[in-house]
């Protein structure tokens, strides 16, 4: 039974339908005439980028809109820009640590 503007109605609980979804005319909305876009931007907290196994503080976490996400560092001019200063990009990258993590040695 659903409750509806005209009362309890039955439900069939098999109704063979298929439901039209914007996937017909969308497909996965993929868009390929343009770079991903900046969906959020979160605190680094402890989080700290490992290069050539030294800790380099992170200013943030940048999120993309296609499911991506890189820490950002301060840029060579002491500048910081979300877009260019990828801590992934910097030569010795090897990932992420907390710096609790990098104080016990693990």
């Amino acid at each position: 039974m659903l409750n509806t503007t005209n009362g309890p109605q039955n439900v069939d609980p098999n109704p063979h339908r298929h439901i039209a979804t914007t996937r017909i005319y969308e497909e996965d909305m993929v868009y390929t005439d343009e770079d991903p876009e900046i969906l959020s931007v979160m605190p680094a907290g402890d989080w700290r980028a490992v290069v050539e196994g030294e800790p380099v503080p992170l200013v943030a976490f940048v999120a993309l809109d296609d499911g991506k996400l890189y820490g950002v560092v301060v840029g060579p001019r002491g500048r910081v820009d979300l877009t260019e200063d990828n801590a992934e990009d910097l030569a010795g990258f090897s990932g992420y640590r907390k710096v609790n993590e990098l104080q016990k040695g693990n």
